[in-house]
């Protein structure tokens, strides 16, 4: 009976009514990691179950990160799910393999995986929703941490009690973590503890182990209570700043019909500040970007920089300043060309065409352009190859008595990072003779001395941004 409830139950209850969060008759997927703000929220939910008429999953997502703990937190879990009845399903991702290959922190990764973990599960079940044990104190922390980050009204807005695309519902974000720990001291609900959640080489962790605990000392105001506060009313005021950047973005953003969108500079810095940010944050989540306020400032620093200038988003978004325009761009992912070439042959591949002559003598007048270039024969070795620009690459430019690093001579010239990769180079015995269609090698130049030469020409290059 109502009486008999705990009151945490009571409050649990209320909010999960209050916000909307879980109807009667659904299905919810619980992350449970075996730590004790998920083990409250699952007892809590086991303990509704009948009343609410609620189908419960538990989720478990194995970073690998912490070896033999790691594999303890699953079985740990996996014998809760057990006792509670309740369905399992446990997956392992390579956190490391994640973070390396995507270029992303670790923490970063793990993150990205887990959700991609829940979203899973929550689809083979279908589940309404996925509950996280996110509390008070976690949004005080998060509201702290992207204040000092310098993020904009959607960072101090804090943890969302629901989060969409995914489906995922906050229910304990009421809770204070004092709260949460008194109802399991009082229930006997075992967990598990995190060895990372001490160390100090998280931001968070040195927050929560530091800063928070000095500004509680004072006991001049309540810090979690302030924040939360503070979050819920930019929550609010981001709900109505989100409403204004939609009837804002049909101006901005342009779509051609590769796919590639791009947005206006001089509109963007038309508006203040709190929109320009606003409206960044709104494009990277069309597009499926991680909306991180880092990355809404490269985007915005990238307007003040000079055409060619890039900033890669993700693996596979960049975005790159073409003019008046911030393109967002999704580079094409193509095999490394290497070709070998003889002189007197044509070779027609996707983008292009190059030409080799045969050497001819020297001709009275030269009409070098840049598709069309001269060189010295008797400077071409026995091995001519066309291939694709490297890392580490360098050549003499034409004119110029120095070594050159390929990537300096790049960004000289406002070529970005996905026009580079489309440009081939032309090399002899291993030097570079020409960047087809850009600059010819000082080394290989006609001169007063040549006799013979050999032609070059290279056709339109189509640059797939």
């Amino acid at each position: 009976m109502k009486h008999n409830q705990h009151p945490l139950e009571i409050a649990f209850a209320d909010f999960l009514s209050s916000m909307g969060l879980v109807q009667h008759g659904e299905t919810v997927v619980l992350a449970l990691s075996g730590g004790v703000d998920s083990m409250v929220m699952t007892e809590l939910f086991a303990r509704i179950r009948s009343t609410w008429n609620l189908s419960l999953v538990i989720a478990h997502v194995n970073h690998q990160l912490r070896g033999e703990e790691s594999l303890g937190d699953e079985a740990f879990v996996r014998d809760q799910a057990e006792r509670w009845k309740i369905p399992f399903y446990a997956e392992r991702v390579d956190t490391y393999g994640h973070a390396a290959s995507s270029r992303l922190s670790k923490q970063e990764a793990a993150r990205q995986l887990r959700y991609e973990v829940f979203e899973r599960v929550r689809t083979k079940v279908n589940a309404s929703a996925v509950a996280t044990a996110h509390q008070a104190d976690d949004n005080a922390e998060t509201v702290l941490l992207n204040a000092l980050r310098g993020t904009g009204v959607r960072g101090l807005a804090g943890i969302p009690v629901r989060r969409d695309p995914g489906a995922i519902i906050r229910p304990l974000l009421f809770a204070r973590r004092s709260e949460i720990a008194l109802f399991a001291r009082e229930n006997g609900i075992q967990f598990r503890d995190d060895s990372s959640n001490e160390s100090n080489e998280y931001r968070r962790n040195y927050l929560r182990h530091n800063v928070i605990p000095a500004i509680e000392a004072s006991k001049e105001f309540d810090f979690v209570t302030s924040l939360n506060r503070l979050s819920r009313l930019m929550r609010q005021l981001d709900g109505l700043l989100s409403a204004e950047v939609r009837q804002l973005m049909p101006g901005m953003l342009t779509r051609d019909e590769r796919g590639s969108s791009s947005l206006h500079i001089s509109r963007l810095r038309s508006k203040p500040e709190y929109l320009q940010e606003g409206l960044v944050l709104e494009i990277l989540k069309r597009l499926g970007a991680d909306a991180e306020a880092h990355k809404v400032h490269q985007v915005l620093e990238l307007c003040n920089r000079t055409t060619g200038s890039q900033v890669q988003l993700s693996k596979d978004l960049h975005v790159y300043r073409n003019r008046d325009r911030l393109e967002f761009v999704r580079p094409r992912i193509e095999p490394s060309l290497h070709q070998e070439v003889v002189l007197g042959e044509s070779y027609a591949l996707k983008d292009f065409r190059l030409t080799l002559s045969e050497p001819i003598p020297r001709p009275a007048s030269l009409d070098s352009t840049h598709s069309v270039e001269f060189v010295d024969a008797r400077r071409l070795g026995s091995r001519l190859v066309l291939r694709s620009w490297q890392d580490g690459d360098w050549f003499m430019p034409l004119g110029m008595p120095f070594k050159k690093k390929l990537s300096d001579y790049f960004v000289d010239e406002k070529v970005s990072l996905l026009q580079k990769r489309h440009i081939p180079i032309l090399e002899s015995n291993g030097e570079i003779v020409w960047v087809c269609g850009k600059r010819l090698d000082d080394r290989f130049k006609v001169t007063d001395e040549t006799r013979s030469v050999v032609r070059l020409e290279f056709g339109p290059t189509i640059f797939y941004h």
